[in-house]
């Protein structure tokens, strides 16, 4: 519309110039107008931009944080679920391994108490047998003062008893059988110097009455060590010495044959068991 009035009125010649110059201006004017519409709008468009740019990157960095706590979450969740999965195979492993500790702790205590049940009884036997050893000991002590009382004296694990009588060799071993002894008899230099203490020719559990010339004891074992005199053993003519005796006392080797049938005195040996 205003373009044609534009147009009639550059046909008339009266306005032309005015109008041209009218018109001229009027595009100027609206040249300087679309200029200035053009930065208002290239304004309004920058500003209109900013926004949505900024808003944009909000919103990026709003998705990105939002990602990042996902995966934040994720990992925590997935720990948690690990650490309670380590949790429950932890608790079976260390019930497993309480339960064997457990039964190892009571089978020790088990056998500490075995053992010490054993030691006590162990205690309660030595005790009693040293009750018993201390009884037996008092018994022997009070036989032996009751034999020395009698005229026996103890040495070396025996006791000996000297006759103030004489009597033949047989006579002599039954007195000393009926006084739960024997003969003597002598297997150590200290037994012959302790019967030599005696100071009697007396008889002593040697013979050689079953067999001539083979001396035995009268516990049935052969002579080994012998302590017999100068020229002794030697028998007399018409008459047997089958029995030994010690004379005379004096010498270390004292030992004589004589006849069984002489009187003298005699010594009995009562070993102590």
């Amino acid at each position: 519309m205003e373009l044609l009035d534009i147009c009639v009125d550059v046909e008339k010649p009266s306005g032309r110039c005015i109008k041209c110059k009218t018109e001229r201006k009027t595009d100027i004017n609206s040249s300087e107008n679309i200029y200035e519409n053009e930065d208002m709008l290239n304004t309004l468009e920058t500003n209109t931009m900013e926004p949505a740019v900024s808003g944009a990157g909000n919103l990026n960095k709003s998705c990105r944080a939002a990602a990042v706590s996902w995966v934040m979450l994720f990992l925590l969740l997935a720990g948690l679920i690990t650490l309670a999965v380590l949790l429950v195979k932890c608790k079976s492993a260390c019930k497993m391994e309480m339960d064997l500790l457990y039964n190892n702790l009571t089978r020790e205590r088990n056998e500490v108490q075995m053992q010490n049940k054993n030691l006590s009884e162990e205690q309660d036997q030595l005790q009693n047998r040293f009750e018993d050893v201390t009884n037996e000991r008092n018994d022997v002590q009070k036989k032996l003062q009751a034999l020395q009382s009698l005229g026996w004296t103890f040495f070396s694990q025996s006791l000996y008893y000297v006759s103030s009588v004489q009597k033949s060799w047989n006579e002599s071993r039954d007195d000393c059988l009926q006084k739960g002894a024997d003969l003597v008899i002598i297997d150590s230099h200290e037994e012959q110097e302790f019967t030599r203490s005696f100071k009697k020719s007396s008889w002593i559990g040697l013979t050689d009455i079953d067999t001539e010339g083979t001396w035995k004891w009268v516990d049935g074992t052969p002579l080994t060590t012998s302590y017999w005199a100068v020229h002794e053993p030697n028998g007399f003519p018409g008459r047997d010495e089958d029995c030994a005796e010690i004379i005379p006392y004096i010498l270390f080797k004292s030992w004589n044959d004589v006849s069984c049938n002489f009187k003298k005195f005699w010594i009995c040996e009562k070993v102590i068991s």
